[in-house]
């Protein structure tokens, strides 16, 4: 990695420079856009932090003649940010911020110079500043060098940045995960691991929120794998997905796997395409078979089987003769790990549209593989259903196809025992074709019940209730087999009306 010595200004930010030279002000250029700019990394993003020695009220007026839209939520913390021709800049004053234990709220303290401020910054290659005029570098930290060497490094004494604010934790994970290439991997220096795994439980003190913010970009990097492994190795995980740690360990059944429940995990996470739905639902998707796993055991006098929940030798319920633990089972943890996922989605905070996705996805993860188990092919209806089933909508906005369901199923495949995996992949090929052909006749995600509610309230001259949506729902099921046509109407008063008088003589409580 080359790393220049002096950073290229885009012009919009000289502008917006010359503006506080003029008024009397420093205006520096500091943290990812510097940081990326240096190293010429492809992916820089426009998004803009510089820091000043004037106060919001002294540099408001100045950032509004070269900006719009101006915000201004931080300025009692001292931020205020607006759009600089193409770029996103907030300008933050000259400060120091200290977290004190239980509390997520950070004691801000204006500064006076630039060394000040980056003193108090997390990492040596953040602590980098800009002039926004001329582009010289400040870097009194030698973060240029870290950035050059590829290391993660304190400014300062490691512990106390760390409980400065504690999220500097995660950060420094994201940052070596997002950081790392092929060519260049970024590492995190020994007495800086060793900080973060003293300080792992002030992570308690930290908002939801801001977890999140740090797990996503983790989770979505090209080295999500290394992420994870490091949020577990340094004692991370347990403040931010504690049932993740669950899976360490767990032995699966040789036959199908050829790694054990969270190695697989890894290998499911990193093989998916970065997409926050997908990767979520990866992270997720055997979550429950910790709290799922039982043995198939069969007792070696009688040869009965039985699931139990050790590998032991165990004793046989039928005749009381020794058992033999012959395979692993982790029955109905999808269900157990679709819990899980909404549980921990929500103590994150996460959008509830954006929860019910991977929730939805987790809990259908196992359907593909009952295709390749079926003893016999299924048939047209059956394919339809499961396309149908797997489409999860919310009014207009549509959170999970089949196609969603498919990519994470191909990427299931590539954790399986090599013996195992050839045969997966022919039976996800031909899922994925018989699916294409039934989409190709139909829209089946839009099949619907002929009827709608109005019509069924008009028809049996009854008010609003649970009795509409189970009428449709059967209807809609008749769509789907294949034995109502979408648009006839008629057929579906004579199997409506049918299936109204059924229900009320057998008085199961629907219409």
């Amino acid at each position: 990695m080359h790393v220049k010595r002096k950073l290229e200004v885009p012009r919009p930010l000289v502008r917006l420079g010359k503006e506080f030279r003029a008024a009397g002000h420093e205006l520096y250029l500091v943290g990812g856009f510097v940081r990326d700019s240096l190293s010429a990394r492809k992916d820089a993003q426009p998004d803009v932090d510089a820091t000043t020695d004037a106060r919001p009220e002294e540099f408001k007026p100045l950032l509004s003649r070269r900006a719009r839209g101006l915000w201004d939520v931080g300025e009692r913390f001292g931020t205020i940010g607006a759009f600089v021709g193409e770029f996103a800049v907030e300008v933050t004053t000259y400060r120091s911020d200290l977290y004190t234990a239980g509390s997520r709220h950070p004691e801000v303290t204006f500064g006076e110079t630039l060394e000040d401020d980056l003193a108090r910054r997390d990492f040596t290659i953040n602590a980098v500043a800009a002039d926004a005029v001329t582009g010289e570098v400040h870097d009194p930290f030698e973060g240029l060098k870290d950035l050059e060497s590829g290391v993660i490094r304190a400014v300062g004494d490691p512990l106390l940045r760390m409980r400065d604010d504690p999220l500097r934790m995660l950060r420094a994970v994201r940052f070596e995960t997002t950081l790392s290439t092929r060519e260049k991997p970024f590492a995190m220096t020994a007495d800086l691991e060793d900080a973060i795994r003293e300080n792992a439980d002030w992570l308690s003190s930290i908002s939801a929120e801001r977890i999140r913010e740090e797990f996503e970009k983790i989770l979505l990097s090209e080295n999500v794998s290394r992420g994870v492994r490091t949020l577990v190795r340094l004692g991370l995980m347990p403040y931010v997905v504690p049932e993740f740690m669950e899976t360490v360990s767990v032995e699966q059944d040789a036959e199908f796997h050829h790694k054990d429940v969270f190695e697989h995990t890894l290998l499911v996470v990193e093989s998916v395409e970065a997409d926050p739905v997908l990767r979520k639902a990866a992270f997720f998707h055997d979550i429950g078979k910790p709290r799922t796993l039982g043995f198939e055991h069969r007792c070696t006098y009688c040869g009965a089987k039985s699931v139990q929940k050790t590998s032991d030798e165990g004793e046989c319920p039928e005749c009381g003769g020794r058992t033999l633990p012959k395979k692993v089972h982790f029955y109905g943890h999808e269900n157990v790990g679709a819990h899980i996922a909404r549980r921990a989605m929500k103590r994150l905070a996460y959008p509830k549209d954006e929860t019910e996705a991977v929730v939805h996805l987790v809990s259908n993860h196992m359907r593909p593989m009952s295709y390749a188990m079926a003893r016999d092919p299924w048939s047209d209806s059956a394919v339809r259903r499961f396309v149908r089933d797997t489409y999860l909508a919310r009014g207009e906005r549509v959170l999970v196809t089949v196609d969603d369901l498919m990519k994470l199923a191909r990427a299931d495949i590539t954790g399986s025992a090599p013996r195992r995996r050839n045969v997966a992949v022919e039976s996800w090929r031909s899922l994925k074709e018989r699916v294409d052909e039934v989409r190709a006749q139909d829209a089946v995600e839009k099949l619907a019940s002929p009827l709608d509610g109005n019509e069924l309230m008009r028809g049996f001259d009854r008010p609003p209730g649970p009795w509409i949506r189970a009428v449709k729902d059967y209807l809609e099921g008749e769509v789907v087999e294949g034995r109502l046509a979408k648009d006839d109407k008629e057929t579906a008063w004579s199997l409506a009306r049918a299936f109204v008088e059924k229900n009320e003589a057998t008085g199961d409580g629907r219409p």
